[in-house]
């Protein structure tokens, strides 16, 4: 693990979730407006009453004198589940100059932290290739107080990026034995057909989990001219070789598939109101934290 700086930790300990739809059942220490549960919460405001409202909210004091339905809204204060899907596969782990898999594991390892310096739950998930007879993921322990910390490293040390591809099964098999939602990030490069990446985030969001996800990618990935020129490359996940010159021209084509991957992911994400951001191998965790975050809407100063 690179999280060896102290005054990176305390950098992170500024920040908190941002919750847009999420909802938690349990006390916690998140404000969540406009909410009509039922303890723990204070009044906050009225709203007119539609259909479905709970009648124990139903101002009936107001109802005589407005000579309309209007309902008690309150703030209050609940802990907020959080689910984080790190993609284990062996794309993660490829071109090996870019790191991706430890800068992806240092994401999640970070973000974690925020989780848990807010004594929110926290479930980390590793998505992996299906195999006969075993779950297609790993979980974590569940943690959820800031002391247990210590208990994530370990746990991420222990995976290693291998095998293919499989977001969409992966994602299916943990939500059907998976009760509570609510924040859903998922930590992928993306490298697979859209079908996968889209079947994965509106299975997540179709069972109400607030979905966001980070898009890591290689600096090497970005300007691969910079690493390489002519020779063979290794497909990790498919196990197929194939010589590759970057001309002028193969350049051009590369740059222009692969704007066109970045683009219809983040589009997607845009059109079904799902956070997106991107995060590079090559810029700095603490940037990537308390700036991309938090302008991305993942994450708040306190």
């Amino acid at each position: 693990m690179a999280l060896t700086d102290f005054a990176f930790f305390r950098q992170l300990d500024r920040l908190r979730l941002r919750i847009r739809t999420a909802r938690g059942h349990r006390p916690g220490e998140i404000l969540i407006p406009r909410s009509t549960q039922a303890w723990g919460v204070e009044f906050e405001a009225y709203k007119d009453y539609v259909p479905g409202d709970d009648f124990r909210y139903v101002d009936w004091n107001a109802v005589g004198r407005l000579d309309q339905l209007v309902v008690r809204t309150f703030t209050a204060e609940r802990e907020i589940p959080v689910h984080l899907f790190l993609d284990t596969s062996a794309s993660m782990g490829a071109p090996v100059v870019d790191q991706k898999f430890t800068f992806a594991t240092d994401l999640v390892s970070a973000l974690g932290y925020v989780v848990l310096n807010n004594n929110d739950p926290l479930h980390v998930v590793a998505l992996a290739a299906p195999k006969s007879g075993q779950l297609p993921f790993r979980s974590a322990p569940l943690l959820r107080h800031r002391s247990q910390f210590v208990r994530l490293p370990g746990f991420l040390q222990t995976l290693a990026p291998t095998g293919k591809t499989y977001l969409r099964e992966t994602v299916r098999a943990y939500i059907e034995q998976t009760r509570e939602p609510g924040i859903a990030t998922v930590v992928s490069d993306f490298l697979v057909e859209p079908t996968q990446y889209e079947g994965a985030l509106t299975l997540l969001q179709a069972r109400g989990y607030e979905v966001r996800a980070v898009h890591v990618i290689g600096a090497a990935e970005l300007a691969p001219e910079r690493f390489f020129r002519r020779g063979k490359l290794y497909d990790v996940e498919e196990h197929e070789e194939r010589w590759v010159s970057l001309s002028r021209t193969h350049l051009q084509q590369y740059q222009e598939a692969l704007q066109a991957h970045l683009d219809a992911l983040q589009q997607f994400c845009h059109r079904h109101q799902m956070l997106y951001t991107r995060a590079t191998t090559d810029t700095p965790l603490a940037q990537i934290m308390t700036e991309q975050f938090t302008q991305a809407g993942f994450l708040a100063f306190r």
